[in-house]
């Protein structure tokens, strides 16, 4: 079972604000997302719900932008990445991972993967840190989910390397990872 969440007033609308204004290309109108937790506008239950790193990592600057055409590139974060392969989009196209810097959030392995409101032509891939996270070394596997006015499984695998969770997905939105049991119940926290 997914679990539901309540939302969060005030702070809850600002956040959303702010990032609806960062979601589009240039000249581009913005149409309205999907309600996002708010985990850089402190204390959030929405984001207490992800797997947490061991050791919290210093983040100081919250944004990495890079622009990628059709032949495709990769961005890498702070241990989050996205890859996009040929032909994802059709123009050079700004992609952001963007990571909480509050404290509650910055705990937790969550990112806003960007551009919102971009279909692309082919999947593109991203991946979330699973090393010194609580999901590491747990007789469950991890998987990636999405913020849709709840959290949203998404399925995930291991990176080849090994460190990460991967999966592919057609739009972007807030990620985290979660544990997911055998049984396919989604059981968020991570442990």
């Amino acid at each position: 079972m997914i679990p539901t969440f309540r939302k969060l007033g005030t702070a809850f609308a600002i956040v959303a604000a702010l990032a609806a204004t960062g979601c589009s290309e240039a000249g581009n109108p913005v149409s309205a997302e999907p309600a996002l937790p708010a985990f850089n506008a402190g204390s959030s239950t929405n984001v207490n719900e992800l797997a947490r790193f061991r050791t919290k990592p210093q983040v100081t600057v919250a944004w990495a932008k890079k622009w990628i055409g059709p032949e495709g590139g990769r961005l890498e974060f702070f241990g989050f990445a996205i890859e996009v392969p040929r032909g994802a989009v059709t123009r050079s196209t700004q992609f952001t991972i963007r990571l909480p810097v509050d404290p509650n959030g910055s705990q937790h392995v969550v990112a806003e993967f960007g551009p919102h409101n971009q279909q692309f032509r082919v999947p593109v891939a991203i991946e979330l840190p699973l090393r010194n996270t609580t999901l590491e070394g747990t007789a469950t596997e991890g998987t990636i989910v999405w913020w849709n006015n709840g959290w949203v499984d998404m399925g995930a695998g291991l990176s080849k390397d090994g460190l990460r969770l991967r999966t592919l997905t057609s739009h972007f939105s807030v990620y985290g990872t979660a544990t997911e049991n055998r049984n396919g119940t989604l059981i968020v926290g991570g442990g």
